[in-house]
């Protein structure tokens, strides 16, 4: 018997002599709908009930869902409530800004303009003011108002030989098995005239599960997330008003259950600490704000601080959980306190952003467990604690128009086959190493290729560590006219390690693919017997350095355009040379030597022979 889990409402809808209509789906279109079983359909012609719900347990003959009253609190289905007030008294007045050194807030802008602002000419890492004209009024609300949900139940469902199971996940529909069910997933059972036995059972959508298996919550029992104020499957909005938490494992507000808010002006706080890390980092419990799977926030001119362990200011969570927030100041003082952080799926969006954090593990823009997605634009991101870079990406995150400093810790972080892409942002770390793409043995990312991407950008460490490091995945990383600014003689390293537990000792180098448009680099680049390094010039591009000086790499490589250089600075050993001056009037060797592998496939064009290179020395068979 699989473990319960206390998850969420949903929708349970009633259909009776075979009218169909009334049924509520979850991401499912008419189009996968019309390919659902024959089982379905011909008890569609008798005296059914359609029932939708979340899975709470599964047994080998029974499933038990939770599910509720579409219609809201005794109301009929697809009644329209009116939007409540956020506010525990009603009260109109805004609350007072706390007294900080940035002051207050920046105005929204006053048109909700996707265009960053241009960045700022100092190092302050501070992002413009926005426009507009700091409208206290909320957004207005959408056409289509959410009927409020409200209550729920367990239903035992009875599953016999003959009952029929259909995924029509991501608007594809396929026959599976009762074994492919889970806890949390959403699904659409057809009752048969008892209504209590399962005709057919579809699968509309996933409870997100950690990727190295196991249930949601591992092997707890039960993953419970409430907030001080709960926007449950109801449609809310708030202006100018204050709300708070000083309650453990308690988030001050959270939207849940396909809720809608809109929130202006708020100043949002939560004290606290949380009592399982996996809940707060995974799931969002104790966060400031927190969005679950299939709720939507939108947040403008907001002020959110914290300072309790596991307190993320900002969390999203789950498919189709999704924040949109448009100027506002964040602060987190402790622990495992990030200020965006997005799980399983879910998507924040942020422009005009100060984001600063003081603990330890609080990285200022982080995906965690499941993939999530972030885009920033016009933001500030700044953190003092160990472990805390200015980006951590187990997902996909873009920043745009931003600056930021991580004062202990990496610029920032890529793990597994996950992305960061930058564009006009100015970076800064002063962790072991500056850019750091790597795979842990945590399970909170999947292996596979780790991505970054940086454009007209300024990457800076004040480490003497290697500027780039590269151990236990593989990586692929492009630099366009970024700077790269640090104290140390090295600029990539790829390599094994047996220090930190990410991989087996022996078996888990780093494997580089480095791509320099209109690019300089300079600093050596090193490999050890179980990595690799592949490094691509074009446009330009001009490096600096020596590539395996110590000849301790299992391949490295270079490959350059007839617009770019290479001034080599020790002598150097290489795999192979691609050069499309095939004179190689474009490498300044000073005086040094390159050796390159006669045997390799890509070396053939040098025939096994010598080329003198500019500055004395040569190019020359190992």
């Amino acid at each position: 018997m699989k473990k319960q889990v206390i998850l969420l409402l949903l929708a349970i809808t009633v259909t009776a002599s075979g009218a169909l209509s009334g049924c509520k789906t979850v991401e499912n279109s008419s189009s996968t709908r019309a390919q659902a079983s024959e089982n379905q359909k011909n008890a569609a012609d008798e005296n059914t009930l359609t029932v939708m719900g979340r899975v709470k347990n599964i047994t080998d003959d029974t499933i038990t869902i939770t599910a509720g009253n579409p219609g809201g609190s005794g109301g009929p289905a697809g009644s329209i409530e009116k939007p409540p007030s956020l506010s525990e008294n009603g009260a109109d007045q805004p609350p007072a800004m706390p007294e900080n050194d940035t002051g207050q807030p920046p105005a929204a802008s006053g048109n909700g303009a996707s265009q960053p602002p241009a960045m700022p000419e100092n190092d302050t890492g501070q992002p413009p003011a926005a426009s507009g004209n700091g409208a206290s009024q909320p957004p207005a609300m959408p056409d289509s108002s959410m009927t409020a949900g409200h209550g729920g139940e367990d239903r035992d469902i009875t599953v016999t030989e003959d009952t029929a199971y259909t995924s029509a996940k991501d608007q594809k529909s396929k026959k599976i098995s009762l074994s492919d069910l889970s806890e949390g997933d959403i699904i659409e059972v057809v009752l048969d005239e008892d209504q209590e036995t399962a005709v057919s059972i579809t699968v509309q959508t996933d409870n997100p599960k950690p990727e190295n298996g196991g249930s949601a919550a591992g092997d707890s029992a039960d993953i419970s997330i409430t907030g001080k104020k709960t926007i449950d499957g109801e449609k809310a909005t708030s202006s100018d008003e204050s709300f708070s938490s000083n309650k453990d494992d308690e988030n001050t507000i959270l939207v849940t259950n396909y809720g809608n808010l809109q929130l202006a002006g708020a100043s949002l706080s939560k004290s606290g600490d949380t009592s399982s890390e996996e809940y707060s980092n995974f799931y969002g419990q104790n966060a400031v704000l927190a969005v679950t799977s299939g709720s939507w926030a939108e947040l403008t001119n907001v002020d959110i601080t914290s300072s309790g362990e596991g307190a993320n200011a900002i969390f999203a969570t789950g498919k189709n959980a999704s924040v949109l927030v448009d100027t506002g100041k964040i602060h987190t003082r402790g622990n495992s306190s990030r200020g965006l952080d997005a799980t399983y799926g879910g998507t924040i969006t942020a422009s005009n952003v100060d984001i600063s954090t003081e603990g330890a593990h609080c990285a200022a823009l982080a995906t965690d467990r499941g993939e999530g997605t972030i885009d920033a634009a016009g933001s500030s991101l700044s953190t003092k604690g160990e472990g805390s870079p200015c980006i951590y990406s187990t997902g996909k995150i873009t920043v745009r128009d931003s600056s930021g400093t991580a004062a202990n810790a990496q610029t920032l972080v890529v793990e597994g086959k996950n992305s960061v892409d930058l564009t006009n942002c100015k970076l800064k770390g002063g962790g072991d190493n500056g850019l750091m793409l790597y795979q842990s043995t945590s399970g909170d990312a999947q292996p596979g290729t780790a991505v970054l991407s940086a454009t007209d950008s300024r990457l800076t460490t004040t480490s003497n560590g290697p500027m780039i490091y590269v151990t236990n995945t593989d990586a692929q990383i492009t630099l366009t006219n970024t700077r790269l600014k640090f104290p140390g003689g090295t600029l990539i390293a790829a390599a094994g390690n047996e220090t930190n537990n990410w991989g087996i000792p022996g078996k888990n180098g780093g494997n580089l693919k480095l791509t320099g448009i209109r690019q300089k680099l300079s600093g050596n680049i090193s490999c050890d017997a179980i990595s690799t390094v592949s490094v691509t010039l074009s446009e330009d591009s001009v490096f600096t350095g020596a590539i395996d000086p110590e000849h301790t790499g299992k391949t490295a490589s270079i490959q350059l355009d007839d617009s770019s250089t290479w001034n080599v600075t020790e002598d150097s050993y290489v795999a192979f040379l691609g050069n499309t001056l095939t004179d190689c009037s474009n490498i300044n060797s000073n005086g040094h030597t390159i050796y390159y592998d006669s045997s390799h496939p890509d070396s053939k064009w040098l025939n096994g022979g010598r080329i003198n290179l500019p500055g004395n020395g040569q190019l020359v068979p190992l």
